[in-house]
């Protein structure tokens, strides 16, 4: 699938930011190339439903070509001040080329998603949230071809995710503005998006929990292998859909932030599977093995895809969990008993799932629920289940702080169609990891 496919392309904006964390009140710097004349800027918030917050320009269009995969674009850029009243969340930097693009071909404004013309970045600012949301920054780029040209071949063949070594952050795409190596691979349950883009997964969480009246903040990969998050101010840390890609100081992070007392919820799948190293300098991701050659995953997030499995191309069999431990205090919201089937006709059970290694299983490690991949199909290089594959969801205790873990990629997509147990279950995980903190922000009041 490639989206947003201009008829003329001599408008195009392409962009990324410069560093995609920043302060409101700060100063935004995109890197910016078009043969347009001139365009305009629309910041939009996408942490619920996406309204424009701020619009800037118009700017002269300069035009830059795309660079190689491995090396900073250093492209013309642009600052624009944020407002220091904007609210924490994931934004949307939106082009506007006057002329051309914004008649012909240009990417639909009711999604973040488009192939070019968009470039994410999240804002940082005051809140009383407890709840801290990571987008999976290194995987976005890790499947980021960025750049394809007039004819759709892409001038950027390699990634991490296809045997590409090293990849720069610096470049479109990233979550949104760039192509995905697997674009073409539709998903059948959600083809308003590629894999691999903020709003396939990640998007759906947001809007959830918008939905359900929590306030959380948000950041990225980049933030918590620098470690400037501020801990201290949040209960429990999640992350949606495909957290693949981690760098050791990611790791030491999340592991310090729970060993101090503080949770971690992973709704998604193969988290944490693959190692990465990254440099600052050069603003470059390299892979660097699996984590289960080192220190297995399980360590952290207590399942592995070692034992899981993958179906990335057709439809499924109806696949939900078969719950386990219904009177489990995670799930004392949710209404849940042992022996139902939560999921199935949201196909939970998705794209990619881990389940549990009895050898490398953490201590005290509960299976809340589990399901078989039986009916799967994964024949043709489609997908892929290891002997005695299965997905399961549990939870542990890390040091001083819970671990749950939801083994499945589709749960966000699950809560963005609306099936019920899955919310109900999601509400309940996440009410119980930071019910600690509410009750002392009560008390302070």
């Amino acid at each position: 699938m490639v989206a947003d496919s201009p008829t003329d392309l001599s408008c195009v904006v392409r962009a990324f930011p410069a560093e995609p964390t920043v302060d409101a009140g700060g100063t935004l710097v995109l890197h910016v190339a078009t043969d347009a004349a001139c365009y305009r800027v629309r910041l939009e918030r996408w942490s619920d439903v996406g309204r424009c917050v701020h619009e800037a320009g118009p700017f002269a269009g300069e035009p830059a070509p795309p660079g190689a995969p491995d090396v900073r674009w250093d492209w013309p850029t642009i600052s624009i001040a944020l407002p220091r009243e904007l609210a924490p969340g994931a934004y949307i930097a939106r082009f506007i080329a006057d002329g051309g693009a914004s008649e012909r071909g240009a990417p639909r404004d009711d999604t973040p998603d488009a192939r070019w013309g968009t470039a994410l970045f999240v804002v940082r600012a005051r809140s009383t949230a407890q709840v801290l949301v990571n987008l999976p920054l290194f995987t976005y780029h890790a499947y980021n071809l960025a750049h394809v040209d007039a004819t759709w071949r892409s001038e950027d063949a390699a990634c991490l995710a296809g045997g590409q070594l090293t990849s720069t952050l610096q470049r479109p795409g990233g979550g949104t503005g760039g192509h995905l190596r697997d674009e073409t691979g539709v998903d059948v349950y959600d083809r308003t998006s590629p894999r691999h883009t903020f709003a396939h997964w990640d998007l759906y969480a947001l809007e959830w929990f918008a939905r359900e009246g929590i306030a959380v903040d948000v950041c990225t990969d980049l933030d918590l292998h620098r470690g400037t998050v501020d801990a201290q101010r949040y209960a429990l840390l999640c992350s949606f859909g495909h957290d693949e890609y981690w760098t050791r100081e990611k790791r030491a992070f999340v592991e310090a932030w729970l060993d101090g007392g503080r949770n971690a919820a992973f709704f998604g799948g193969n988290t944490c599977r693959l190692r990465a190293v990254y440099d600052d300098a050069s603003a470059t991701l390299s892979r660097d093995g699996v984590w289960s050659d080192d220190l297995p995953e399980d360590a952290l997030t207590g399942l592995s895809s070692r034992h899981g499995g993958s179906k990335w191309a057709g439809p499924r069999p109806a696949t939900g969990y078969r719950i386990e431990r219904g009177a489990h205090p995670l799930f004392r919201d949710a209404h849940v008993r042992d022996g139902d089937t939560i999921g199935a006709g949201a196909a939970l059970v998705g794209y990619s799932c881990d389940g549990i290694d009895p050898e490398h299983a953490p201590p005290g490690l509960v299976a809340l629920g589990r399901a078989s991949f039986d009916g799967w199909n994964v024949s043709g290089g489609n997908g892929e289940i290891a002997l005695g594959g299965h997905a399961a969801m549990v939870t542990f205790r890390h040091g001083d702080g819970v671990v749950f873990n939801a083994g499945t990629t589709d749960w966000a997509r699950a809560l963005g169609w609306g099936e019920a147990r899955t919310k109900a279950i999601a509400r309940s995980v996440v009410r119980r990891l930071t019910e600690p903190a509410q009750r002392a922000a009560r008390s302070a009041s």
